[in-house]
């Protein structure tokens, strides 16, 4: 910047200047702005004694030799500083498979838990059961990798799913095996005679057992070696000693995801009101992987009666580009991406009232992303009404707990909660099975009224959305208790069948929270999140916080 002592050094004097006295110099000792000598030294004195210029690389040695001495006296002198940013010790620690085994179902009986090799086929329908038990894990783990001896090449690959019950190595067979969730991580093409690696980080929390399925993506089929084989499984876990995320408890996946929900101030990014780069509202969205990088949401949007289904784009979970309308006259949606390289989309149709229909639910499949980006569906199946019978009713509010191909759309069976009502009575919980693509079955969700009604809630029970944390299948329920106006979030632990209302507190305070999701997944960093989306109504916001609520957690777990 510049400097308010400086002055520009003058040019030569004229010839009729008066003269001056000089000054001597700093540096040549010389006179300076002189023109005669000074009264009391002779005229030869400044010719004598005037120093001569030194060379100029002695100057620039004499410059460095100054500036490294400074440098000296800085370093050693100045206050010492923060420490800089360590980069904690990472550490990955090998488990070998302590019990596996494959099943068929052309020999339901038989148990196969000694055979060398661990298949899987989509016909007949082959899958294979892996359990870990984990020790000793130090820190926060910060990935966990499945490793598996590929024996034959395979197109299509394997899906590994979350377990949801106790199973034995010695006596597992195709008619006791337990069922399994969604699928949390999928190989790809597979070669043959190679290692293969799937990051399960999904299924891992810490110490303790750690058990999943293999099943067959698409057609086709696959086998690696078992433990009992030349080239074991294991699954290698990565842990850190230090970590930007915060650890969630672990007393139990429950506690853990109830922590990290219920304060939306602490999480590691939030954003009220979204909208998306239309500034459309993005109500009861829902948010799931891209593949390649990036994640996908679908919502609602439009005046009330009218709303249109969308499906848009993110690259940092916050901030949305639309991309394509996937629906009209529909709203709260829900996606699920299938084994078939395709994509499932559930949505409540909103009803004609002059026509005499009433909402129901509505199914379209898109064989391929590039198919759902440009919302070009090439099967749709609207459910008809069973619990509500048309005209007297409706159905809605669709959450997909599971969709299994076997190994296409047309032999599937895809596992639908949602909600219904019958006339002048409250919102209930329903399941529903779309089989085959074709076929539609639905019941009461006793189980989880039962447990809503345990935690005192005897009021309107609708939307929900499930996901498989740590192992767990775990729901998030909203519920309206009888007289009152405002809607409350439970966590329904489908192991355990209990529900439990959580408390969460927003920046401002607002009291009312509704249509639940969550997601598991990975954020832009890299790091393992929970991210969770609510609708927060105007009637109970604070102020700036109405609308559409994004919010998400990384985790480590440490033991």
């Amino acid at each position: 910047m510049p400097n308010s002592s400086y002055r520009k050094p003058r040019g030569p004097f004229l010839a009729k200047a008066p003269r001056r006295i000089g000054v001597l110099s700093r540096n040549t000792a010389s006179y300076q702005g002189q023109i005669d000598p000074p009264p009391d030294r002779p005229a030869h004195f400044i010719q004598r004694h005037r120093w001569p210029r030194p060379p100029r690389w002695l100057s620039l040695v004499m410059a460095a030799t100054l500036a490294l001495a400074a440098f000296t006296w800085w370093a050693t002198t100045r206050p010492a500083g923060p420490p800089g940013g360590r980069v904690p010790p990472v550490t990955s620690i090998p488990f070998s498979a302590t019990g596996d085994a494959y099943i068929s179902s052309v020999r339901p009986s038989v148990n196969l838990g000694s055979s060398p090799a661990l298949r899987i086929a989509s016909r007949p329908k082959i899958r294979s059961y892996l359990t870990f038990s984990l020790s000793g894990i130090p820190g926060i783990v910060t990935r966990a990798t499945l490793r598996l001896w590929s024996d034959v090449a395979d197109l299509r690959g394997a899906a590994v799913h979350a377990v949801e019950g106790p199973w034995n190595e010695h006596s597992i067979t195709y008619s006791t095996a337990p069922a399994f969730g969604k699928a949390v991580a999928l190989t790809g093409m597979v070669a043959a005679k190679t290692w293969v690696s799937v990051d399960v980080t999904a299924l891992v929390a810490g110490n303790g057992l750690v058990t999943m399925a293999l099943t067959q993506v698409g057609s086709g089929s696959g086998q690696y070696d078992s433990r009992e084989g030349v080239h074991p499984p294991e699954l290698v876990v990565h842990t850190s000693s230090g970590s930007g995320s915060r650890t969630l408890p672990v007393k139990s996946p429950a506690a853990a995801l109830s922590s990290a929900i219920e304060a939306v101030p602490d999480a590691t990014a939030h954003r009220y009101a979204t909208r998306d780069d239309h500034g459309r509202s993005m109500d009861t969205l829902k948010i799931i992987p891209k593949p390649g990088g990036g994640y996908l949401g679908v919502y609602h949007s439009g005046p009330q009666g009218a709303f249109r289904v969308y499906l848009a784009e993110s690259r940092d979970l916050l901030h949305w580009t639309s991309k394509a309308q996937l629906d009209s006259n529909a709203s709260q949606p829900t996606i699920a991406a299938l084994s078939d390289s395709g994509y499932l989309l559930a949505d409540e149709a909103s009803g004609n009232q002059a026509a005499g229909l009433r909402p129901q639910l509505r199914f379209r499949h898109y064989a391929s992303f590039s198919a759902l980006l440009t919302g070009r569906a090439d099967r749709t199946f609207e459910a008809p009404h069973i619990l509500a019978p048309g005209g007297h009713g409706e159905e809605g509010t669709p959450d997909i707990l599971s969709a299994v191909l076997s190994p296409d759309l047309s032999h599937s069976r895809i596992t639908v909660g949602f909600h219904y009502r019958l006339p002048y009575g409250p919102d209930r919980p329903g399941l529903g099975v779309l089989a085959d693509f074709s076929s539609w079955t639905a019941r009461p969700d006793a189980g989880l009224e039962a447990a809503l009604h345990a935690a005192g809630m005897s009021g309107r029970i609708g939307d929900r959305d499930a996901v498989t944390f740590l192992g767990a299948p775990l729901e998030l329920v909203e519920a309206q208790p009888s007289g009152g106006a405002a809607w409350h979030i439970y966590l329904y632990d489908e192991r355990t069948h209990r529900a439990v209302p959580l408390h969460i507190r927003t920046n401002q305070g607002s009291q009312s929270f509704g249509n639940p999701t969550v997601t598991n997944l990975r954020t832009p960093s890299g790091a393992m999140a929970l991210v969770f989306t609510l609708f927060l109504p105007h009637s109970f916001a604070a102020s700036g916080e109405a609308g559409e609520l994004i919010y998400y957690r990384t985790y480590g777990s440490n033991h």
